[in-house]
């Protein structure tokens, strides 16, 4: 995962035997090299942190000096661009939990660390941290992008009106002429506009597939429910409660892994061919106050915050369309009606029958919006939440609804909350589509190298893979693949992901071909959304595969690989 010299840690704890168990622990890692600096007290600590900074803070929230959420605050003022984590009691996991939430990238409970898990968390959280300053960076810079265009715009609308007033000074002369000129000037600024909103339209499409987006609303439910699993473990007794929990974990990853793709859509009509299917729209606002109750309920009361939802749902036929989309714009409203509550407070969803139109409505009484928040707020990339948001929630219910057909329509009212109301066409006549039939399994048993540095992706990988009964050889990065690759060869594929240490998925590749040219590649990234929005696939790879995927995935993409 790096591929660079000694990680740099400070490690800020006054235990000193606890300071020897991690400096012991870390010395055991083999993937990449530690150094530690040692300090025991929140003031030491905020000294230090004046010199150079270090790669990652190790923060234990119990010192001589300070206790609680006020070392980690502190430490994150002194170095906020610094990966955290931090080191808890088993009695504060709860407030280790609230420090991720306000920033930290992880947090881990003493007496149950193991020089595996601290060394994965190391990495983890530096990875994650600069992840998230790229993400801030690329923001800046497309802002200043935004801000480039938009002045050579204007200068370019002032040009031409300063031509437009040339003209107009020779219509004196040239009264017969100057009619002519007039209807000529006339279509040359419809033209002009229609130009500058398409090199906007266009700008705004290049700066959403350079974009990732602020995943915390679509793992919402995942995290919940898997939460609430493992702390209660009991729950497992239930079988229709824990499918329920497993089943919505299962739609909010498999929404999760659309947002990506679908930032290249705001302004992507529905396609001719696109089939919609009956929707019962009251299953999907169970569904999605289900899915958001970790949000409204949980965790808005661990701040402080209480929130009643209500439902008021009349008897409404189906709706044509695509159930996922409809559930996250939906989610999006119900995320946006929680974040506007700042005590306490109501959100109520109705849906009735208004004409031709089902309407689904998502209420709070919350802050709501000024006149110019409201006229701004579908706009992509607009938002009041300054660093905590991306502005892509409203737009893409906006781009949701459009694709449907439909309408949005939102009041609001500063101090008297918020009402958006999306409303969806009736068409009876929509028929169900015929359930799809599941991927066979393969004829045939294959043997498959697959090289992967994420131990729970190399997992799933191999569990699906044996379920077909196919032979696996694995590697935990590119430069072991290729070893293996020359040690163990032949095989009938190679599966690989693209980011990893040492040798990246494109170099194996393509040292792959260079020894067997016919040998047929597969690449499993996260980034498979964007590299085919974009047309890229790297010379030596013959098929790509976004990651999340399922065994279906899987299978047809093993199959088009091998196939001859």
């Amino acid at each position: 995962m790096f591929d660079r010299g000694p990680i740099h840690i400070l490690l800020i704890e006054d235990s000193e035997d606890y300071v020897a168990f991690l400096r012991k622990l870390l010395g055991t890692a083999v993937e990449a090299t530690f150094t530690v600096e040692h300090v025991s007290s929140l003031n030491a600590a905020i000294a230090r942190l004046t010199g150079p900074p270090p790669d990652l803070i190790l923060l234990d929230l119990t010192l001589p000096d300070s206790d609680g959420l006020e070392t980690f605050i502190r430490i994150m003022e002194a170095a906020p661009e610094v990966a955290l984590v931090v080191l808890s009691g088993t009695q504060d996991v709860a407030l280790a939990i609230e420090t991720v939430q306000l920033g930290a990238q992880d947090y881990l409970v003493k007496g149950h660390v193991d020089n595996h898990l601290l060394i994965r968390a190391a990495q983890y959280a530096i990875e994650r941290k600069r992840g998230q300053q790229q993400v801030r960076r690329t923001n800046e810079t497309l802002e200043q992008r935004v801000r480039e265009r938009t002045q050579a715009l204007q200068q370019t609308n002032q040009e031409l009106q300063h031509e437009i007033s040339d003209r107009r000074r020779a219509e004196d002369a040239l009264m017969d002429s100057n009619r002519q000129l007039a209807a000529a000037l006339a279509q040359l600024k419809t033209t002009q506009v229609e130009v500058i909103q398409r090199e906007r339209m266009h700008a705004l499409g290049r700066m959403a597939n350079g974009i990732a987006h602020d995943f915390n609303n679509a793992l919402a439910p995942i995290l919940g429910f898997s939460e609430l699993l493992l702390m209660k473990p009991e729950t497992l007794r239930d079988p229709v409660r824990t499918r329920g929990y497993l089943e919505m974990i299962h739609d909010a990853a498999k929404d999760s892994a659309k947002v990506v793709a679908r930032l290249r859509e705001f302004y992507r009509y529905r396609d001719e061919g696109e089939v919609f299917t009956p929707v019962v729209l009251n299953d999907v606002v169970l569904q999605v106050i289900s899915m958001t109750q970790p949000r409204w309920k949980g965790q808005a009361l661990a701040a402080g915050i209480t929130i009643d939802f209500r439902t008021e749902m009349g008897n409404v036929p189906t709706v044509p369309g695509n159930e996922s989309e409809i559930r996250e714009a939906l989610v999006n409203l119900v995320f946006n009606a929680i974040d506007a509550i700042p005590k306490r407070g109501t959100i109520t969803i109705r849906t009735e029958v208004q004409g031709r139109w089902v309407v689904v409505t998502v209420t709070d009484d919350g802050i709501g919006m000024s006149d110019e928040v409201r006229q701004r707020c579908l706009e992509p990339f607009f938002s009041t939440k300054e660093q905590e948001g991306t502005g892509l929630g409203l737009g893409s219910v906006y781009g949701i609804v459009r694709r449907h057909d439909g309408q949005i329509d939102i009041q609001s009212e500063l101090g008297r909350g918020t009402s958006v109301s999306v409303s969806l066409p009736l068409d009876r006549n929509v028929k169900p589509p015929e359930a799809p039939k599941p991927a066979p399994p393969p004829s045939s048993s294959l043997r498959i190298l697959v090289v992967e540095d994420e131990p729970l992706v190399r997992e799933v990988v191999g569990v699906y893979l044996a379920e077909d009964s196919h032979r696996v050889v694995t590697a935990s990065n590119g430069r072991e693949g290729l070893e293996k690759f020359k040690a163990e060869g032949p095989f009938d594929l190679v599966m690989t992901d693209r980011a990893m240490p040492e040798m990246n998925g494109d170099a194996l590749a393509a040292e792959i071909k260079k020894l067997q040219p016919q040998q047929p590649v597969l690449l499993l990234t996260g980034f498979g959304d964007l590299m085919s929005g974009a047309g890229e696939q790297p010379p030596g790879v013959d098929l790509v595969v976004s990651k999340p995927f399922t065994l279906a995935t899987l299978r047809s993409a093993i199959a088009r690989a091998t196939s001859p």
